[in-house]
């Protein structure tokens, strides 16, 4: 039985389950692709992950028809049946986009999956699968890129690894190759069962009196992830300089360590922005807490340092975490305030345990809380640290009571963002710019970048399981991702490095990342540990990734307008059913495209999606979509450039302000007649050009400059040609 009544805002539903029991919904039409439902009570509950700007109401209208009603936008309509209940999402054009499955039964009427309904405090979602549906999103997991065929808990752990179904960071963001995204506006936990046990269905469960979801419709993933930013707010774009190369170890343990890499840093012209310290500058360092205070014993007069390495162009990077030492002086402090998490048992402390030593939780639902931990935190930034590592958050204690009274199990998931989210702020309010470089996250990160992909093991397995998981976290409406390069841990012993051939693929795929940070666990992640041919090899991809940051800024720039930096094949080519399953292969960029290798040397089966690719090594020209055989050798990485191209390449570096980024030169892929725009941005001036191709010459316009740029001219059918710019070039 089903009832209705608009009302100026939204649509009110009382349905009665099997048992007669009332279950009140509510569609509410927020944009024209976008519609909220809220299924069970407390509808009007605030929502702790919608960005203050989210779209809050569209117009609409309710028609009856022959099987139920349907509420119309100028691009949805949500009918819903009375007969058996259920509700689909279609098109403009009527087709069929999300329906819910209340049928997902066995020959013996037995369900694979219950109708849509809720039991034992736990609601649920039944939603039919097509045949060749393909799944996406839910956060950084590192097992196949179409989540079809897969479950998941929604439950933020240290997953210890790159190896399990555990996450660092869950978003309860599904995406479908059908055209639409289901997000779910919650922070209870959720599991979803998607396909694994019926192929005809998927199904989400949340330990709670209601599930609310947004239902988001779009041709292809980029509506659809813009379609999530604008309910969760927009990508932020770090600085310029944060795309440069960052080098790191756990950890450094004094002063003269981080002076001797960084010093080497520029005797061997590897080019380097950022150096990192890990838990070692502070006096209470046992890796997973912290209590802010120098420990000036192997970091005597850190401000000396901090501008000492400033002069050699480094910036500085410091380790931090959410947990206070039990014995500490902030510990006493944040007790004594109420800064830290209660227990229910007494009134004591929250203990986070499962370290060496138990640890206290700083409560950031208490503003008072936030505001001291800001303080901390602004301490070191105006000392001149240019970023913090904000390591850890996915332990929030099960018994702890907040501040604000939200109950642990609401809290567990949604606490990484509160805690990065005050780093975040930080860091914008002194330094102007907003940047941390965070393991943990959840629905809204986007907004506070960068995020790596915690701890994986020094193995070529481990290093595809990364690429997968920074590919899902970018489907998750990420713009930004990184890794450790080279791996965090040793197999069979945690101290044991990567192999030379190991690092080196690893370094060639994370130096053409949005992110490039090496780091690991006590051995040497610089690239002089592992000798030659590894050090130029790693040299020469460095020394590529900073003649290409003129590109990389400037794409990077276009992450508000739903284009990140680093993205896999089936999010520009969504209609091609064969980028649903190509997970070790991503555009860089608009016109990159990175095939890395997982293992020294050999072949990799390379798919290029539809139009004209050039090697970038060697100008050889292919046509897509098609699937290649790719030879490489250790010091050769599979890179293609889309045809039409223009690069924009700036000067060798050693760091990304070295000097301005004089002068450019651009190298031009020809492809069909026409023209391409290329942007080049960074921190002080925007730059537009203009391509002009005919049958037989090409142009390039634009400026200001205060030079004539070099035009490099690519092509398949004769040699490289070369211009300067505001002179035509003879194709003939």
């Amino acid at each position: 039985m089903l009832s209705v009544r608009a009302r100026p805002d939204r649509l009110d539903v009382i349905a009665e389950d099997d048992r007669e029991r009332r279950l009140p919904i509510e569609v509410r039409p927020v944009a024209p692709h976008i519609v909220r439902l809220h299924i069970g009570p407390g509808p009007a509950r605030p929502s702790r992950l919608l960005a203050a700007e989210a779209p809050a109401r569209a117009e609409w209208a309710l028609e009856e028809t022959a099987t139920g009603w349907a509420v119309r936008t100028s691009a949805v309509s949500l009918t819903i049946d009375r007969d058996p209940y259920r509700l689909r999402l279609t098109d403009a054009s009527g087709a069929e986009r999300f329906v819910e499955e209340p049928h997902d039964q066995d020959i013996r009427g037995a369900y694979h999956h219950f109708p849509t309904g809720h039991a034992r405090g736990l609601r649920w979602l039944t939603a039919g699968l097509k045949p060749a549906e393909a799944l996406f999103g839910l956060g950084e997991h590192f097992g196949a890129l179409d989540r079809r065929g897969q479950a998941f808990a929604s439950w933020t752990v240290d997953a210890f690894g790159v190896r399990s179904d555990r996450a660092y960071k869950n978003v309860p963001l599904l995406l479908s190759s059908q055209g639409y995204a289901a997000f779910f506006d919650m922070t209870a936990p959720l599991y979803y069962e998607l396909g694994q046990s019926s192929v005809a269905a998927w199904q989400v469960t949340a330990r709670a009196d209601h599930l609310r979801l947004y239902l988001i419709l779009g041709d292809g993933m980029v509506p659809l992830i813009r379609g999530y930013q604008q309910l969760t707010g927009a990508p932020a774009v770090p600085p310029d300089w944060s795309f440069g190369f960052w080098i790191s170890r756990w950890g450094y343990r004094n002063r003269e360590e981080v002076m001797a890499v960084a010093r080497r840093m520029r005797e061997e012209r590897v080019p380097c922005d950022v150096i990192h310290i890990d838990p070692y500058w502070m006096r209470f360092h046992e890796g997973h807490h912290g209590d802010f205070v120098w420990d000036e014993s192997a970091f005597p007069d850190p401000g000396g340092m901090i501008d000492e390495l400033k002069g050699l162009g480094f910036r500085v990077s410091l380790w931090e975490s959410p947990y206070v030492p039990l014995d500490s002086q902030m510990r006493v402090e944040g007790e004594g305030r109420g800064f830290l998490m209660k227990s229910k048992s007494g009134g004591s402390l929250a203990l986070v345990h499962g370290f060496a030593k138990p640890s206290a939780a700083i409560d950031f639902t208490n503003p008072d809380a936030v505001e001291w931990f800001k303080a901390k935190n602004r301490q070191l930034l105006e000392m001149g640290i240019a970023v913090i590592k904000t390591d850890f958050a996915e332990d929030l204690p099960d018994d702890a009571v907040a501040h604000d009274g939200t109950p642990a199990e609401e809290l567990h998931n949604l606490y990484p963002l509160l805690y990065q989210r005050a780093v975040f702020e930080t860091t914008m309010e002194v330094h102007d710019y907003g940047l941390i470089w965070g393991r943990s996250g959840y629905a809204g990160s986007q907004r506070t970048p960068v995020h790596w992909g915690g701890d994986p093991a020094c193995t070529f397995e481990d290093m595809a399981a990364s690429l997968r998981g920074a590919l899902s976290w970018i489907m998750s409406g990420a713009a930004f991702a990184s890794f450790d390069i080279g791996g965090f841990f040793g197999i069979p012993r945690l101290t044991d490095p990567p192999t030379p051939e190991l690092y080196v693929r690893w370094a060639q795929m994370g130096l053409l990342f949005s992110h490039a940070r090496a780091h690991g666990h006590t051995a040497p992640r610089e690239p002089w540990a592992y000798g030659e041919p590894a050090l130029s090899i790693f040299r020469r991809y460095a020394q590529l990734r900073y003649r290409l940051l003129p590109y990389l800024y400037s794409a990077a720039r276009h992450a508000a307008d739903g284009a990140p930096l680093v993205r896999p094949l089936v999010y520009d080519h969504p209609s091609d059913p064969t980028t649903h399953h190509v997970d070790d292969e991503y555009f860089l960029g608009p016109d990159l495209l990175v095939a890395p290798m997982f293992k020294p040397q050999g072949a990799r089966d390379v798919y290029l999606p539809d139009g004209g690719w050039y090697d970038y090594w060697s100008d050889r020209r292919f046509d897509g979509p098609r699937w290649i055989r790719y030879k490489a050798e250790l010091e050769t990485l599979p890179l293609f450039v889309r045809s039409g191209a223009v690069l924009a390449i700036g000067p060798d570096l050693q760091f990304t302000n070295e000097r301005s980024w004089d002068p450019l030169s651009f190298e031009a892929y020809l492809g069909a007649e026409g023209m391409s725009d290329v942007e080049v941005t960074d921190d002080r001036r925007q730059l537009r050009f203009q391509l002009k191709v005919d049958r037989a010459s090409l142009m390039l316009e634009g400026g200001p400059l205060d030079y004539v740029p070099d035009v490099h001219v690519h092509r398949a059918d004769g040699p490289l040609l070369r211009g300067r710019l505001g002179r035509s070039i003879e194709l003939t």
